[in-house]
Order: structure tokens, then C-alpha cells, then sequence
């Protein structure tokens, strides 16, 4: 049995490792792996909230502060480290776990810069540890089953791809009243959530990006937003900024309950956690501070001639995205519903994908509904962390290590310097400098 060191007691890592680990019957939806593994320690800034949690689910796990990880592996002599922080400290503790010849799961993205990442690749070399990046999204039916096609030969040499992604007007606001908005701590939407998307890409076309072109803008958050409510030369209470803004008023109607949310999961005691720490004063969407973009344009270069058109919009009426991959032999396309729940429109929760050969007929492929976060990914995952990979994950190589963490964050950070430098950006050149 494995034994795990929890660097961040964020939502995400109670829900996909501290819960699953500890075996919490009373949440049996995150899953039981308790006979595979256990938590030896939690390393995080928030004591109150690491005690908080403790004693909500009847736990122990020994606290640690950030400056104590040379004293946490001491004590509790951890086989694996678990870094689900704030993205800016990732790199930190991976190093650190590398250095002690740890092996190092860290929830992506992997680290907020290619300078970080290429400093945590120089540090698995010198170790007998090694570094695995939880991309669940590798996960999902939909994208195994794309994967399959592609090395099956269905579509020949890949030429283009068209990938179209929205947050909706619930989950793309919440990245602007959370940490997430603060570039310096998370990269900005790019790194801090496109790093999902860019790895996909990756590793359907078993590439690496070469160099990307990039617009952007902040059209909806922060100062003179397109429905921001404070005056001109002044700042209305949060309070104030809720009652006037149709973001918070759409979601949370009086008598409506709120949406669950991966990333917001107040409803639960496991996930009603202290965050004085994190959040010390009010903050609101439209706060002078936010600076990252919220909508993007891109086109990323491939090192073996394929392309890639690619937006984000932050602020949109459903969740999801379309996707189109275009080969020699043919053509891919595919809709994916992130949040049926919250789309203002009927739609399936299984998602289907069109082959269209060049010259042969339109199929459209049913691809199983598996329950779990992101759209059943999570569950496999933890599978395959925790337990073994299964063949499937074999075949399809859907083990993500620190080379496919560093070129998806490498084509997150093009991106939002290409808008800021108004200019094309090289891949190899984020790395080493």
C-alpha cells in the first residue's frame, strides 16, 4: 500500500484524492480506495481549514505549513507527493518531491510557465522519482474513442484542427471572483484551464507545438466589463455589484438553487472549508485587479506541418465546445456539453462523433454516458493511479508525464504573450529562459 503527501487541500483535492483515499463512506461517489493507498499528510497555508476538514469527516491527517516539507517528509516518509496548490507553487513541490526521489502526481496544469517547466524536467532527470500530470480529460469515452480512430488510420495525415471552447456565463464568472483570475498564481485561463484542451490536441496528433499566433481581450470581467455596474470613478460594495449584475442574478434567483459545480462545491461539509486565507477581503468580478483576457483567438503550428485554430470564450450561453479534426482520408466532428444541467437548451448527455471519409458516407458513432467528473475521467483516472492502468491506457498511451505537462502549458503561455507582445511566439523559446 502506498502512502500519499497532499501539497494544497484544495476542492479539487479532496474530491479526487483525499476523499477517495481516506474511503469516506459517506461520500461514495468520489469512490473507495482505501485498500490501495493511504494519507499521511496534508501540506497547505490554511491550518483552519486542513482542521476544519478533519474534523467534519471524522479524519487525522497531520498538518503541515508550506515552510515544513523537509519536516513532513521526515516524519510521515510519504512514497508519492500529491501537488494540488494554487498552480503558481506547483513547480515547488514537485521539485522538492523529485529531489527527495519521490515519485510526483500533480493536477495540471503542471506548472505556470515553460521557465517552471522546463526546471521541473531538469529535476526528474537528476531523480528516481518521476512526474505524472492528471489530465482526466484523456479520460472521457468521447476523446479515447477519437484517440482510437486516429490510430486506427480513419482520418490518414492529420492536416487542421478547428477547436471552438465556451464557459458558460455560471462557470467562466467563477473563474474571475476566485484566485484563478490573478495571472501571476494561475497563468490566466490559457494555462489555468486550456492547458486541458492544448494536451488533448497533443496528444491526439502524438505532436508537439512549434509556434502560435494569438488575439485576445477582456470583454466581460474586470473594470468597464460589458455589464459592469460600478460608476466610473468609484466601487459599489460586492453586494451592491451582485444586485445590479446579471452574472450572479441568472444563477442565483431567489428560491433557485444553485448549480453544483466541480470547482464549487459548497454544498457538500467535505467541501465547506475555511478560505480566510485564500480570500482575506470581498472580491467581485469586476475588481480593478483582474487583468488576464477573457476571450481568445489562436493558431498553433505543429512540428510535423498540422494546425490548429483554436478559441476560448469565457463568457458564453452554454458549456462545452465543437470540435473538427480534418485528415487526409477525412474528417472528425464532434459537440460536447461540459454542464447539460445548466444548457438553456434540451441536450443529450452523450455525446456522438461524425466520421465523414472523403469519399464514403456520413457515420455518426454513439459514445457511452459514464457517470463522474469530467464526463467519468476522473474515475478511470484514479484507476490508473492508484491501483494500475488498465490496458486501454496502455494502448492509447494516455499516461501524461512532465514532457506533455510542459507543452501545454508551453502553448497557454504562447498564447497570452502572443496577445500581449503582438507577435508570433516559438515554443522552444519559453523553455530555458
Amino acid at each position: 500500500m502506498k502512502t500519499y503527501a497532499i501539497c494544497g487541500i484544495s476542492n479539487r483535492a479532496v474530491g479526487q484524492f483525499i476523499l477517495p483515499l481516506a474511503g469516506n463512506s459517506k461520500l461514495p461517489e468520489y469512490g473507495d480506495f482505501s485498500q490501495y493507498g493511504k494519507v499521511v499528510a496534508i501540506l497547505d497555508a490554511d491550518r483552519e481549514r486542513v482542521e476544519t476538514f478533519n474534523r467534519n469527516q471524522g479524519t487525522s491527517f497531520p498538518f503541515f505549513a508550506p515552510h515544513e516539507f523537509d519536516k513532513m517528509i521526515a516524519e510521515t516518509n510519504p512514497d508519492v507527493i500529491i501537488v494540488t496548490c494554487h498552480d503558481v507553487m506547483h513547480a515547488e513541490y514537485i521539485i522538492r518531491g523529485l529531489q527527495y526521489d519521490r515519485d510526483v502526481i500533480t493536477e495540471k496544469p503542471m506548472v505556470i510557465s515553460g521557465r517552471q517547466a522546463q526546471a521541473v524536467m531538469d529535476a526528474e532527470k537528476k531523480s528516481k522519482g518521476s512526474v505524472r500530470v492528471a489530465f482526466n480529460y484523456r479520460y472521457m469515452p468521447a476523446h479515447k474513442r477519437i484517440k482510437r480512430m486516429i490510430l486506427d488510420g480513419m482520418l490518414g495525415k492529420i492536416t487542421n484542427v478547428e477547436f471552438n471552447y465556451m464557459l458558460d456565463t455560471y462557470h467562466g464568472a467563477s473563474y474571475f471572483w476566485r484566485w484563478n483570475r490573478d495571472r501571476e498564481q494561475s497563468g490566466g485561463l490559457t494555462i489555468t484551464k486550456a492547458c486541458h484542451h492544448f494536451d488533448l490536441v497533443n496528444w491526439w496528433l502524438n505532436d508537439l507545438p512549434e509556434s502560435v499566433f494569438a488575439f485576445g481581450a477582456r470583454n466581460y470581467f474586470g473594470p468597464g466589463g460589458a455589464y459592469d455596474p460600478n460608476p466610473k470613478n468609484g466601487k459599489l460594495p460586492a453586494a451592491e455589484q451582485k444586485a445590479a449584475c446579471p452574472y450572479w442574478q441568472r444563477w442565483n434567483e431567489r428560491g433557485l438553487q444553485a448549480p453544483q459545480d466541480d470547482h464549487l462545491k459548497a454544498h457538500q461539509a467535505a467541501f465547506s472549508l475555511p478560505t480566510k486565507v485564500q480570500y482575506p477581503n470581498e472580491i467581485y468580478i469586476y475588481d480593478q485587479d483582474i487583468k488576464i483576457e477573457d476571450t481568445y483567438s489562436a493558431v498553433v503550428r505543429y512540428r510535423n506541418g498540422a494546425s490548429m485554430a483554436y478559441s476560448l470564450n469565457a463568457s458564453a450561453p452554454w458549456e462545452g465546445y465543437n470540435l473538427a479534426i480534418n485528415g487526409t482520408k477525412g474528417r472528425i466532428e464532434t459537440t460536447h456539453y461540459t454542464a447539460p444541467s445548466r444548457c438553456p437548451f434540451p441536450v443529450s448527455d452523450r455525446q456522438t462523433i461524425t466520421w465523414l471519409p472523403l469519399f464514403g458516407e456520413r457515420q455518426i458513432l454513439d459514445t457511452r454516458h459514464v457517470e463522474g467528473g469530467h464526463g467519468g475521467g476522473d474515475q478511470v483516472m484514479k484507476w490508473d493511479m492508484f491501483v494500475s492502468p488498465s490496458k486501454e491506457s496502455e494502448e492509447l498511451e494516455i499516461y501524461a508525464g512532465s514532457e506533455a505537462g510542459a507543452h501545454a502549458v508551453a502553448v497557454g503561455e504562447a498564447v497570452w504573450r502572443s496577445v500581449a507582445e503582438k507577435r508570433q511566439i516559438e515554443i522552444k523559446s519559453l523553455f530555458n529562459t
